[in-house]
């Protein structure tokens, strides 16, 4: 009977083991699925979709910065401008490093700032980016000396910046997505 007990309280502390342990990684989960989810909607123009996916990836690791910075995309790309803004600027605070969620803080500030007629900090966002774009990404697509030559003459045509940079984005956040960077 002894062997019997032993033995039942062996499993109950291997079920309460497994138990916390499943618990332990519902962040990661939510992290994971959120960036995924959100991205594919992202993909599909599903913007609020994608911006519920990035905030709950955010809630499954909020000391990353992608999911703030991919939520401050997809409310840009819904025309909430303030609330873009203010993911953007949380997801800044958290980048470490010039990375590519950092592209996408910076393609978005610009195009925010550019958007309310903020052209000197629209300028300033612009020239952090095409810095970026063109010394951390070894082979920038084509489209970057088009933005680059719109950022050194300062004749900024908003439309074309804009089709320029989510053009862009979308190119990264796929190569980003495509090798696993999203989720580091």
């Amino acid at each position: 009977m002894g062997g019997m007990k032993k033995t039942c309280i062996g499993g109950m502390v291997l079920l309460v083991s497994l138990a916390l342990s499943c618990a332990g990684n519902t962040g990661f989960v939510n992290y994971r699925e959120g960036l995924f989810q959100g991205y594919r909607s992202l993909q599909h123009r599903d913007y609020e979709p994608a911006l519920r996916q990035f905030l709950r990836a955010n809630q499954g690791d909020p000391t990353g910065a992608w999911p703030l910075a991919l939520a401050g995309q997809a409310a840009y790309q819904m025309g909430n401008y303030g609330q873009a803004g203010q993911y953007l600027a949380q997801a800044e605070g958290l980048v470490k490093g010039q990375n590519y969620a950092y592209l996408v803080v910076k393609a978005y500030q610009t195009l925010i700032a550019f958007r309310e007629n903020r052209q000197k900090e629209g300028m300033a966002a612009l020239a952090q980016y095409v810095q970026v774009l063109g010394s951390r990404f070894y082979y920038p697509e084509k489209s970057y000396y088009d933005v680059e030559r719109m950022y050194q003459s300062g004749n900024i045509e908003f439309p074309t910046l804009e089709g320029l940079i989510n053009k862009q984005m979308s190119r990264y956040e796929s190569d980003a997505f495509q090798w696993g960077w999203m989720l580091q």
